[in-house]
């Protein structure tokens, strides 16, 4: 069982930059920012969610923590929106070391969990059409496809 467990300040501190990173290399993958100024983009995006941190309203960032092995497997971070009763996952990363364990699959079920007692009856989220990994994920966790946006370069 993964238990969602509210980030320190260490953990945040460290999360950040790598997802900072990490979002950058996604966003140039995927055509979207040009890579001489990916990091400087992401952190604007970022800086424009997370205005005031891990304290930013109705943002939720976690560490996941794995019960059973008392260890911390990955980070999950989520935006509730009361108003349109929709959770929506900005971030979930299990870390490369604990992938392939079911770590994915228990922690979207400790969130389904955690939507219930919150009283929100949908999640949503992007995922980058080539990760394949992920999308299989959220696929076997029950996720469908809302929209498709597609791209040629030429």
């Amino acid at each position: 069982m993964i238990t969602l467990k509210t980030m320190t300040e260490n953990e945040y501190n460290d999360w950040i930059k790598e997802s900072i990173k990490e979002y950058a290399e996604e966003k140039t993958k995927a055509g979207n920012f040009k890579k001489e100024t990916s990091l400087e983009q992401a952190e604007e995006e970022f800086n424009k969610l997370l205005p005031e941190g891990r304290e930013t309203k109705d943002h939720y960032l976690f560490t996941l923590f794995h019960e059973e092995s008392k260890e911390m497997v990955g980070n999950l971070w989520v935006h509730l929106n009361d108003e349109a009763k929709e959770i929506f996952i900005y971030d979930i990363k299990i870390h490369e070391s604990k992938r392939g364990s079911g770590y994915g699959k228990e922690s979207l079920a400790s969130l389904d969990s955690f939507a219930r007692e919150k009283g929100i009856p949908k999640i949503s989220l992007h995922v980058f059409g080539h990760n394949k990994t992920a999308i299989s994920l959220y696929q076997k966790t029950g996720y469908e496809v809302t929209n498709v946006l597609m791209s040629k370069s030429l």
